[in-house]
C-alpha cells in the first residue's frame, strides 16, 4: 500500500500549475509544506463545494478527498484558492476579493472539520505579485486542527 500525507485542493488555472517556463507555484507550495500530495484540480477551486451547479461537482470534490483519505490515508487537506481567479465573478476591490476567497476558504474548512473531523486543515491563498497577472505567492490564511475524541 502506498500513502502520501496530503490532499490539495485547488483551481485548475495553468497560471498556477506547470509552466513552459519552469514556474510551477503549486509544486512549489508543496515542496514548502514538506508533504506528498494527492492533487485534486477544479475550476475555481472550493468554489463548486459551496456554490452547486447542480452538476453533482461537490459531491465530487468530496468524493475526491474521501479517496485520498482510503487509498493513501492523508492526514491533512489543504485548499488553496487565488487572486484573478476567472471562476469567480468580477470583484469592485482587490479586499472584496480577498474577503470572498477567505469566507469560501472559512466555510470550506469548517465544512470539512465536520466530514472529516481527524484531518489537519489549512486554508492558503495565492496572491498576485504587484503589477504582474501570472506571478503568485501561496501562503496559508486559515488553519484548523483535528478534532481530538476522548472515549471514556
Amino acid at each position: 500500500m502506498h500513502t502520501c500525507e496530503a490532499a490539495l485542493i485547488t483551481c485548475e488555472d495553468y497560471r498556477l500549475h506547470q509552466r513552459k517556463d519552469g514556474r510551477n507555484y503549486i509544486a512549489q507550495y508543496i515542496l514548502s509544506l514538506d508533504v506528498d500530495c494527492d492533487l485534486i484540480t477544479r475550476a475555481g477551486g472550493v468554489q463548486d463545494l459551496l456554490r452547486q451547479s447542480g452538476t453533482g461537482s461537490a459531491d465530487s470534490v468530496i468524493r475526491d478527498i474521501d479517496v485520498s483519505h482510503r487509498l493513501h490515508q492523508v492526514d491533512l487537506i489543504v485548499c488553496v484558492n487565488h487572486r484573478n481567479c476567472g471562476a469567480y465573478v468580477k470583484f469592485k476591490s482587490l479586499d472584496e476579493e480577498f474577503r470572498r476567497h477567505h469566507r469560501d476558504l472559512r466555510r470550506t474548512l469548517n465544512m470539512f472539520h465536520l466530514l472529516f473531523p481527524k484531518k489537519w486543515l489549512i486554508g492558503s491563498f495565492a496572491e498576485l505579485e504587484l503589477e504582474t497577472t501570472d506571478v503568485f505567492s501561496i501562503k496559508p490564511i486559515l488553519e484548523m486542527k483535528p478534532k481530538r475524541i476522548i472515549r471514556v
